[in-house]
C-alpha cells in the first residue's frame, strides 16, 4: 500500500511537471492579449507609426514564440531539477535514415488528416446546431488554418507557422513534455503527450488532427533520438496547410451565381492549381495511410518499452489526470476547445 502511494505521488509529480509550462503559457498569453498589443500600438502611434494586419500578426507571434513559449519552457527547466530533461540531448544526428524519417512524416500527415476528419464533421454539426460559423483561425492558439490574402502580406503567418512553430513547439512538446513522460512507459508518453499537443490548439478539428500528428511526432523522436526529424515533419505538415490557404485565397467565386463562365475563366489558373494540389494531397494521404496499415501489420517498429513503475494502466491514468495542475488544464482545454469550436474566440475564459 505504501509503495502504491509513493508511485502515485511520483506519477502526479511527473504529470504536474508536464502541464505546468502549459499553465504558464496560457496565463502569459491571456495577459499579453489583454495588455501588450494596445500598449505597443499606442507607443508606435506616438511616433506616427501604424501597423498593417500582417505586421500585427507577426508581432503577435513573435511574442508567442520568442517570449511566451521560451518562458514556459524555462518554467519546465526550473522544475525538472539538475538531473531532469534537457532539450540539448535531442540536438544530435538522427539514428534513422532520411528515407525512414520521410516515410513516417508521410504517415504522420496522412493518418492524422484521416483520423481528424470525423471530429471536423462533428464540429460542423455543432456549428449548424448553434447557428454559428466559427473557424479554427478563431481559436486562441490556432497557428495553421489562417487565410492568406496575398503572399507578400503573408509573412505574419508564414514566418511563425513554418519556422517558429516547428522549432519551439517541438522543443516543448517533444523535447521536454514527451521526454518527461517517458518513465511512465513509451506508449503512454506518446499518447498523453500527443493528446496535450492537440488540446493546446483549442478547437475540435485542430485538436484531434494535431493530437494524432503529435503522437506520430513523439514516435519519430523516440526512434531517431533527435529533435530534427519531428521539427522537419512539423514544417512539412504546416507547409501543406499553408499551400492550401495560399491557393484557395486567390480563388474568388463570389460572382459565380451571376456570371459562372467568366468567373470560372478568371479563376481558372488557380482552380487548376488547387485541383493539382488536392490530387497530390489525396495521394499523400492515401500513401501515408497504406504505409501505416503496413506498419501495424508488421508490428516491427510498434514495440514499446513499458513503465518500470509497478502500477496498472488504469491507476496510472487516474493518478496522472488527478494531479492538480493537469486536472485544471485538462478541464480548461476541453471547455475552451468546445466553446471555440461552436462560438469562436473565448480567450477570457
Amino acid at each position: 500500500m505504501e509503495n502504491l502511494k509513493e508511485t502515485t505521488k511520483q506519477i502526479r509529480k511527473i504529470s504536474n511537471r508536464t502541464t505546468l509550462p502549459l499553465l504558464v503559457y496560457v496565463v502569459l498569453y491571456i495577459l499579453f492579449t489583454a495588455f501588450v498589443p494596445e500598449l505597443i500600438t499606442d507607443l508606435l502611434r506616438s511616433f506616427d507609426v501604424s501597423l498593417n494586419t500582417s505586421a500585427e500578426t507577426l508581432m503577435r507571434y513573435i511574442f508567442i514564440y520568442l517570449i511566451i513559449l521560451p518562458l514556459a519552457m524555462f518554467t519546465f527547466r526550473l522544475t525538472s531539477g539538475k538531473s531532469g530533461v534537457r532539450i540539448k540531448s535531442g540536438l544530435r544526428k538522427p539514428e534513422k535514415s532520411f528515407g525512414w524519417c520521410a516515410k513516417w512524416t508521410i504517415m504522420a500527415i496522412g493518418a492524422s488528416t484521416i483520423l481528424g476528419a470525423v471530429p471536423a464533421l462533428i464540429s460542423m454539426g455543432l456549428q449548424m446546431i448553434f447557428g454559428t460559423s466559427a473557424s479554427p483561425s478563431d481559436s486562441l492558439f490556432a497557428t495553421q488554418s489562417m487565410t492568406v490574402i496575398a503572399l507578400p502580406k503573408a509573412l505574419g503567418v508564414l514566418i511563425p507557422t513554418l519556422i517558429f512553430a516547428p522549432i519551439f513547439e517541438e522543443s516543448l512538446f517533444r523535447g521536454q513534455i514527451f521526454k518527461n513522460n517517458l518513465p511512465l512507459g513509451e506508449l503512454f508518453a506518446i499518447i498523453v503527450s500527443g493528446a496535450f499537443f492537440g488540446l493546446w490548439h483549442q478547437n475540435l478539428p485542430q485538436t484531434c488532427t494535431t493530437a494524432f500528428f503529435g503522437m506520430f511526432a513523439c514516435f519519430i523522436y523516440l526512434r531517431t533520438k533527435s529533435i530534427f526529424p519531428p521539427v522537419l515533419a512539423h514544417f512539412f505538415n504546416n507547409l501543406v496547410v499553408i499551400l492550401r490557404d495560399i491557393i484557395a485565397s486567390n480563388i474568388d467565386m463570389s460572382n459565380f451565381k451571376f456570371d459562372p463562365i467568366n468567373t470560372t475563366l478568371e479563376n481558372l489558373p488557380f482552380i487548376l492549381l488547387f485541383m493539382f494540389y488536392a490530387t497530390a494531397l489525396t495521394g499523400l494521404i492515401v500513401t501515408g495511410v497504406v504505409f501505416f496499415i503496413m506498419e501495424i501489420v508488421k508490428r516491427k517498429e510498434l514495440k514499446f518499452e513499458k513503465s518500470t513503475l509497478e502500477i496498472s494502466n488504469k491507476r496510472k491514468l487516474l493518478a496522472f489526470f488527478t494531479a492538480p495542475i493537469t486536472l485544471i488544464m485538462t478541464i480548461y482545454f476541453i471547455v475552451i476547445s468546445v466553446l471555440n469550436t461552436i462560438f469562436g474566440y473565448f480567450w477570457f475564459l
